[in-house]
């Protein structure tokens, strides 16, 4: 107890705030979002209202059990090792004794709610990278030493399960965390640079391509649904019946909603029209109800808090905290990247939601345990530095 009160001396509330606020937020456009169509199925209006809030709570807790871990004991041998392994196994049982959801093989049900081990899988990737870079960067620095390069082989093992899955959208972000936080690492900044935009580069190329690819072979098998994503982000209103149906409703929902929205609770698009509208298109319907400047301030939120996590990796005493400050802020803002372009048409749908604002608690828990290390990464500095004085 006296540890925690001497932790709270030092809390950072620049990140806390703007989490509950996006928590609060996020609350209301579920219960907003589910209720019409709940009462239309003669279920009770706030199921997953009650739910959220429950998450919302587990997010707190796992904030403060993860602000009282040292951060070394993160980074030990035996965390790590045990880490990989557990994410193997939750891997390997959510493929194949699982149900399949659209495709895909994801969810591990635990009651109250499903679990998607990829969520897990992009923190533990975050503190694994952050230890294989750092300590690269320590044998970078002694003299006639190479770095191991054989870990990274266990990163491309976890990547590959959960493309396997398939969860596109997980190893889509997965794979931008590893990349991000290697070429971060490096110190020859131009060549990591030029490599990062070499790969994005022949992303772009790749999808562009499979406009022209006959996807007869897919055809009755799961990745039959992810190559009808693609196919509804080159072109939704041809499939506007199957996958387009979605993408095409979460134009009108940001067309309605205009500058000022048409006020919360009136959205027309959630009433049966865009599929489970309080998940990942939630930015939709928050774009039709409070239009484009209660849009702006959810972004503008989560913006603050993925440039604060930097600010605190700059600032941070050791390789290894500043590599897990750039890992944690990466996640969020490539999760918030790609639900933001699913919802405009500008990037493909891959079911990733909006951080702390779309239903779901494995989202919310993990991205809470995150923000908890990085508070806990800021309570160090300002302690240090007052110590220093």
């Amino acid at each position: 107890m006296r540890k925690f009160r001497d932790k709270m001396r030092y809390f950072d509330f620049y990140l806390f705030v703007p989490y509950i606020i996006l928590c609060c937020i996020g609350a209301v456009m579920v219960y907003s979002a589910s209720s019409i169509n709940l009462s239309y199925a003669g279920a009770a209006t706030n199921t997953y209202l009650m739910k959220q809030l429950l998450y919302v709570v587990m997010g707190l807790f796992c904030i403060f059990f993860s602000m009282m871990i040292p951060t070394y004991k993160l980074a030990h041998r035996n965390f790590i090792i045990i880490g990989f392994f557990v994410m193997v196994v939750l891997l390997l049982y959510a493929k194949f004794f699982t149900t399949a959801v659209n495709g895909a093989n994801g969810w591990i049900n635990l009651k109250l709610f499903s679990f998607q081990p990829t969520e897990l899988c992009k923190l533990y990737l975050v503190l694994f990278m952050a230890q294989l870079v750092s300590n690269r960067e320590r044998s970078m620095d002694t003299l006639n030493s190479k770095p191991n390069r054989k870990p990274f082989l266990l990163v491309l093992i976890l990547l590959i399960l959960v493309l396997v899955e398939p969860d596109l959208g997980g190893f889509s972000i997965n794979a931008f965390i590893v990349l991000l936080m290697y070429f971060a690492g490096g110190k020859n900044y131009r060549r990591s640079l030029f490599c990062l935009s070499g790969i994005l580069g022949a992303i772009i190329i790749a999808v562009q391509l499979l406009r022209f690819w006959n996807p007869a072979p897919l055809k009755g098998t799961r990745f039959e649904y992810m190559y009808g994503r693609l196919t509804a982000f080159y072109n939704p209103f041809k499939v506007s019946s199957t996958t387009g149906q979605q993408l095409i409703n979460s134009y009108y929902a940001i067309s309605n909603g205009g500058l000022f929205g048409v006020g919360l609770g009136n959205s027309v698009q959630k009433r049966g029209y865009l599929p489970e509208p309080y998940t990942d298109f939630i930015i939709a319907i928050i774009s039709e109800e409070l239009g484009a400047v209660g849009v702006m301030v959810v972004l503008l939120l989560i913006t603050w808090i993925i440039l604060r996590i930097f600010l605190i990796g700059i600032r941070a005493d050791s390789p290894y905290e500043t590599m897990i400050c750039y890992g944690v802020g990466t996640f969020m803002g490539i999760e918030t990247l790609f639900n933001v372009g699913a919802v405009n048409g500008l990037l493909p749908i891959t079911g990733v939601t909006f951080p702390f604002v779309s239903y779901g608690g494995s989202s919310m828990i993990v991205l809470s345990l995150a923000l908890g290390i990085v508070i806990n990464i800021s309570i160090n500095q300002k302690r240090n530095r007052k110590e220093k004085i």
